[in-house]
């Protein structure tokens, strides 16, 4: 995360921060500029219309906060989002009073996912720019979490079944195929029996494993677990040495593009 200009001082205080976010830029937008989407990443409960004039309010029941104002902006082609911001109720009430402060948001998207610009402005003190600093950090961090997530468990939905269709294919040519399908050409893989950098090479691999073990099969087991670009995925294999299970720890664009498996075998 950066700075875009940091916190001010006096009354123009300001809160600039960015984010860089591997998700796209409608994901993004989505989770932004829905009340379900915008509950979820300020972990409250959030009521808004989109048309400017429209009520904000956000409830934190367990802190006995309300954060309310009203809709300045809100362009769905620009992904730009404006809105007032202070406290109806807790202990800012004073200082940041309902609707004193302007918020926006504005989501670009990048080659790698999508930029997200915030800027939080009007503050009476840079001590309240820097509290809701401290905030919008957690808060943007949270945003970058939900959509990656979001949008690599759909990718790896795809991905995963080519990855495990290629390990249980004995078809050297047609596995080459799918491996391509599925992972970057220079994707890294290594476990306990080897190290195999690219698909070709990991094609190799695979086919050593069905030369030495005939019959040998590999199954998912369990949902993917994604944070941050990483998945941890179970897996299930039976062949002449018995049944084994294990996770695969996998690196991903946020596309389900493969780039890198470490293979754990369960003690």
């Amino acid at each position: 995360m950066t700075d875009a200009g940091g916190v001010g001082n006096g009354q123009a205080a300001v809160v600039e921060l960015s984010v860089d976010i591997e998700a796209s830029a409608g994901t993004v937008w989505s989770i932004l500029s829905t009340p379900a989407g915008f509950s979820a990443l300020m972990q409250g409960q959030v009521t808004f219309g989109t048309a400017p004039g429209s009520p904000f309010r956000a409830e934190f029941p367990g802190f006995g906060v309300v954060t309310s104002g009203e809709i300045v902006t809100f362009d769905p082609d620009a992904r730009w989002m404006a809105l007032t911001w202070g406290s109806e109720q807790g202990p800012q009430t004073a200082d940041l009073p309902a609707g004193s402060t302007l918020v926006e948001f504005r989501v670009q998207a990048t080659d790698a996912g999508c930029r997200v610009d915030l800027r939080h402005s009007g503050f009476p003190s840079s001590q309240l720019a820097q509290e809701h600093d401290g905030g919008w950090r957690f808060h943007l961090g949270k945003l970058a979490l939900n959509a990656n997530r979001a949008d690599l468990a759909a990718g790896l939905k795809r991905t995963l079944a080519g990855w495990f269709e290629a390990w249980n294919n004995p078809d050297a040519d047609a596995r080459l195929a799918t491996l391509r399908a599925c992972c970057a050409e220079d994707v890294e893989f290594q476990d306990e029996w080897a190290v195999a950098r690219g698909v070709e090479r990991l094609n190799l691999h695979i086919t050593n494993c069905h030369r030495f073990m005939p019959g040998w099969k590999i199954e998912p087991a369990g949902d993917p677990s994604i944070c941050r670009g990483e998945a941890l995925v179970g897996w299930r294999s039976e062949g002449p040495g018995g049944v084994q299970e294990g996770h695969n720890h996998i690196r991903a664009t946020y596309h389900g593009t493969i780039l890198r498996v470490a293979g754990f075998q369960a003690e």
